[in-house]
């Protein structure tokens, strides 16, 4: 909570700072307050462990609305770590005002709570939060027609899923009379251990089954992500990619995992269908792109099944620990490839990578192991995220797993077209990227951090 506060109180002081000022100044304070919110953490979970709840925050807010306990705080960290990567890499353009930061500081404190919600209410107020900077900010760009149809896009099917997700709310409530994830999760329970199946409950499971789906462009409500990171600006399509993924996935998670778990038959084999249909459509999806960024936006559905993995795991501490570090995996190898994609400029084709080996030795090694990590090659922080996915559902989901197997062979092929034309096709015109000594600093620990993990 106190990561919370700091980062909101900090945003709405820099929105104000940075009127008439060039968005590059105000940028270092932005990553100052994120890692100041990012060092509180450690705190709050030492209170979360000795039980030693600060007494104004006791008054302030009820543990039915938000928990701040270790699985929260975790995907909190990776939020806030993966946002400083982000505002880091791209923070070099001419903009005047600090307002675009700021509703991407304004996001992410959307996320903070959709990690540590207790009460549905408090998901959705996460949810909005969330999404509705992330409208302004695909559309941001207000001169070019792409970025336009990718506002409106994103816009309509945030609308329409948080329709969605309210009327499952609805149904939970008239199933189980609460909006509380611990009092869902005793109500399931009973219901799981006698065998009696309420209708407006299981309704209302699969109802906000296919709101959140739509907020992690999983199958069938994936449609609306390749148009919509092709025509946002980069910085604002790997926010989206990364924080607003790994804030749904927390969510779904916490959500399924506290209160929906008890009644798992339910609705169970039919995520797992979800799931595997999800990996082949993004995957098979990402074959046929010619524009890497696209690409990534079929890939980025891929990955979302993948993910998927770890709502249906048999025990949720597998789960938990399979999906943070799949997240850390994720966001810190997309944000290097996103940044060495915009360096590169061009169309963004893969066209655009040829003879990047040859002109920029050390950027392809950031390179290798961001692509390698997202291949799930071993000895990189994706592999071991699918190993850890794969293995907390081997036992009950075993045709998934083989499924998710052959996603991740057919996602090598996209992947080495960038290797392909980066190292094995020759050119006298490739072209060099120019980075600063801090962005070059931060892809060698996001780097680090794939390798560690890895």
């Amino acid at each position: 909570m106190i990561a919370l506060l700091t980062i909101f109180i900090g945003s709405v002081v820099l929105l104000f700072l940075g009127q008439g000022k060039q968005e590059t100044k105000m940028m270092p304070l932005s990553i100052v307050l994120l890692v100041i919110g990012l060092a509180t953490i450690p705190f709050e979970w030492t209170n979360y462990i000795n039980q030693t709840t600060p007494a104004w925050l006791a008054k302030y807010v009820s543990p039915t609305m938000l928990v701040w306990d270790t699985p929260a705080l975790a995907f909190s960290a990776v939020l806030i770590i993966t946002t400083i990567l982000i505002l880091t890499l791209f923070a070099r353009n001419e903009f005047v005002g600090n307002d675009l930061p700021v509703l991407m500081l304004f996001s992410l404190c959307g996320g903070l709570l959709m990690t540590s919600f207790s009460n549905l209410v408090m998901l959705f107020l996460g949810i909005e939060i969330l999404s509705i900077p992330l409208y302004v900010l695909a559309a941001s760009k207000k001169h070019e027609f792409g970025s336009n149809e990718a506002g409106m896009k994103y816009f309509l099917m945030g609308a329409f899923s948080t329709a969605i997700f309210l009327l499952g709310c609805a149904f939970v409530y008239g199933g189980s009379g609460t909006l509380e994830i611990s009092s869902i999760a005793r109500t399931t329970s009973m219901m799981g251990h006698i065998g009696v199946i309420s209708p407006l409950l299981y309704i209302g499971i699969f109802i906000i089954m296919a709101g959140l789906l739509f907020k992690i462009s999983a199958f069938p409500f994936h449609f609306w992500s390749p148009d919509v990171y092709e025509g946002s600006p980069n910085r604002t399509t790997v926010f989206m990619a990364t924080i607003a993924k790994i804030a749904a996935f927390a969510a779904f998670f916490r959500l399924f995992h506290y209160s929906f778990i008890y009644v798992k038959p339910w609705w169970g084999v039919s995520l797992a269908a979800l799931a595997a249909i999800t990996i082949l459509v993004g995957n098979i999806g990402a074959l046929r792109q010619k524009s890497m960024k696209r690409t990534l936006a079929y890939s980025s559905i891929a990955h979302a099944g993948y993910m998927l993995l770890a709502i249906l795991a048999a025990e949720p501490i597998n789960g938990f620990w399979a999906l943070l570090v799949y997240m850390m995996a994720y966001g810190s190898s997309a944000v290097a490839v996103f940044y060495l994609m915009d360096r590169v400029g061009g169309d963004y084709s893969f066209e655009s990578f040829t003879g990047f080996g040859k002109s920029n030795r050390w950027a392809s090694v950031i390179l290798i192991v961001a692509l390698f990590s997202m291949a799930g090659i071993p000895l990189t922080a994706g592999f071991a995220g699918k190993y850890g996915l794969f293995s907390a559902v081997l036992n009950d989901y075993l045709w998934l797993v083989i499924i998710a197997l052959i996603g991740s062979a057919i996602s090598i092929s996209y992947y080495f077209r960038v290797f392909k034309n980066a190292f094995f096709t020759t050119s006298e015109t490739g072209t060099e990227i120019s980075a600063t000594l801090l962005e070059k600093a931060v892809l060698i620990v996001a780097t680090l951090i794939t390798l560690t993990i890895g």
